[in-house]
């Protein structure tokens, strides 16, 4: 599909009604990574979605780096998913995305209302920055990664220091991230307002993440729908394993699984059954069973605002 400067690739079935659409986000890899996960793409369409995989730099005519990508073009997508009449339920697309492409899928639902449920994997709290070319890239002006009405998002910046050296030298930039996040002026400037989100959300996060700290990210996300006693479900899922291993059977199992429980579902089933003033109040945390599994094969530790009178125990 390439059509008013986007760049992606839509998969569908035949059907005898509008089906569902899930917009599909890569990461700092740039192009249309997700186009590969064939198999993956094949379940998605058989659960009854239409699946855009969607570049936005990197592929084709799109930017060829990765900062102050516009968001004015993932309205084009949203635009041209609504002209596809008789195909794709109009303005109610999920949004899917992995690494960088989390922190956008948050970004995406936190401010359009045609986003009806985000699913992040090892996603970022908050804006930032662009990847540079480089070493010597790094050490210049940093720029925001996204950008919106000709001007750069705020972002929590990369602290000149030997840890980010280092990061940008081995590969392995956790420390480097969580040294960023302790800017508290610049975190609270970029933070993801995500209680703006008009649907439910998943996460998923990886402890032994070596690119940044999706868990303790998470763990930021979570705090800030709880505070603002987020009226829709959310759940957080983190797994033993590294960064954006999303395709770990639990895992993928979880992805699909809220997606027919929360996605494919009404309005009023996409909000927590519970009365207003216990809402979120049931969230807990589990931790694997003693002597159990440790190689990634379950979530290590989970939290949900679903009560025991919403949809249920994962299957």
């Amino acid at each position: 599909m390439s059509v008013d400067g986007l760049d992606g690739d839509f998969f569908h079935r035949a059907s005898d009604k509008p089906q569902k659409a899930l917009i599909l986000l890569g990461g700092s890899e740039g192009g249309k990574s997700w186009s590969d996960q064939t198999e993956f793409i094949q379940e998605l369409v058989e659960q009854g979605f239409c699946v855009l995989s969607l570049g936005y730099f990197g592929t084709g005519e799109l930017p060829t780096d990765f900062r102050a990508i516009p968001l004015e073009y993932f309205t084009k997508a949203f635009h041209w998913l609504s002209t596809q009449a008789g195909l794709v339920v109009p303005n109610d697309y999920t949004v899917m995305g992995v690494s960088r492409g989390a922190e956008l899928a948050l970004l995406l639902g936190s401010r359009y209302p045609e986003v009806s449920a985000v699913i992040a994997i090892a996603p970022s709290s908050v804006v930032f920055p662009g990847p540079p070319r480089g070493t010597v890239d790094a050490l210049r002006a940093q720029h925001s990664a996204w950008s919106f009405n000709g001007q750069e998002l705020s972002f929590v910046p990369m602290p000149y220091s030997w840890t980010t050296l280092r990061g940008m030298i081995t590969g392995k930039r956790t420390r480097m991230f969580e040294k960023a996040l302790r800017n508290a002026g610049r975190v609270k400037k970029a933070a993801i307002p995500v209680e703006r989100i008009q649907g439910p959300i998943f996460l998923a996060s990886f402890t032994r993440d070596q690119i940044w700290p999706s868990t303790l990210m998470s763990e930021q996300i979570v705090q800030r729908l709880r505070d603002s006693k987020f009226r829709f479900h959310y759940e957080h899922a983190a797994y033993d394993a590294g960064h954006s291993q999303w395709s770990i059977q639990p895992c993928r199992t979880n992805i699909v699984n809220f997606l027919r429980e929360r996605v494919l579902t009404s309005a009023r089933e996409r909000l927590v059954a519970a009365p207003k003033d216990v809402l979120n109040s049931t969230a807990q945390k589990r931790m694997a069973e003693p002597g159990g599994p440790s190689n990634g094969s379950q979530p290590i530790r989970s939290e949900t605002n679903r009560t025991s009178s919403a949809a249920g125990s994962r299957r």
